[in-house]
């Protein structure tokens, strides 16, 4: 992840904060219940998402690595 991703995420997380005090403060307590779910639903399943492209950008990364060794190895013997 890039600081640029942290800033995001942060700011994302700040909107997500503000999105939600104004649901509660002009929805029924139900409605907003429902509604600020729905808002760190998403915010999870964002997060979520970049934590397995991370892992797959790492294990593409650790793939590379081990092909590279193989091939040198080889090539020397």
């Amino acid at each position: 992840m890039t600081q640029q991703d942290f800033l995001n995420i942060i700011g994302n997380k700040i909107s997500n904060e503000m999105q939600k005090t104004i649901i509660r403060n002009n929805f029924q307590p139900q409605l907003a219940d429902q509604l600020c779910k729905v808002i760190d639903s998403h915010e999870a399943a964002d997060l979520f998402q970049r934590m397995m492209n991370e892992w797959i950008e790492y294990q593409n990364r650790q793939q590379q690595i081990v092909q590279a060794f193989m091939r040198q190895y080889y090539r020397l013997t």
